[in-house]
């Protein structure tokens, strides 16, 4: 069979305690390109679609049920990939004060500096209300 195209997904996941209140005062840092072979990881230019974005939050209070989540290709949260974007905690089935959301995108990535490598992009995270702490963020992506 000739001219088939093949997908390869990737993932690029952070862990680790992060407040979150109704204001974008929380970024998370991607490089989409680290979990990659290194010979993949020495190219100077690519092109992906981010697929989905997972969020897991606990210590959820004060009314939060929902994530407003913002992708940008820079650290000021000005140039944005994804904008701002919600959906609804859907929180656990044994404890109520824990949860996740995911969003789907399939919006196109491409490598933002040629004069590197690696791929960064930054998510941001809020709450429509109360607070929460983001615990892991994963964001899957094909090329």
């Amino acid at each position: 069979m000739s001219g088939q195209v093949r997908n390869f997904f990737h993932s690029s996941q952070v862990t680790g305690a992060t407040a979150l209140s109704t204001s974008f005062s929380a970024v998370r840092t991607h490089n989409l390109t680290a979990g990659l072979p290194a010979f993949m990881q020495s190219r100077t230019s690519w092109l992906g679609f981010l697929e989905s974005l997972s969020a897991q939050v606990t210590t959820i209070a004060g009314g939060a049920t929902s994530l407003i989540v913002r992708v940008t290709k820079d650290v000021t949260g000005d140039e944005c990939i994804i904008p701002d974007t919600t959906a609804t905690i859907s929180t656990g089935v044994t404890t109520a004060t824990s949860g996740s959301v995911v969003f789907s995108s399939g919006v196109g990535l491409g490598n933002y500096n040629p004069t590197q490598a690696d791929a960064i992009v930054y998510v941001w995270v809020k709450t429509n209300a109360g607070t929460a702490v983001l615990t892991e963020s994963t964001l899957i992506w094909r090329e």
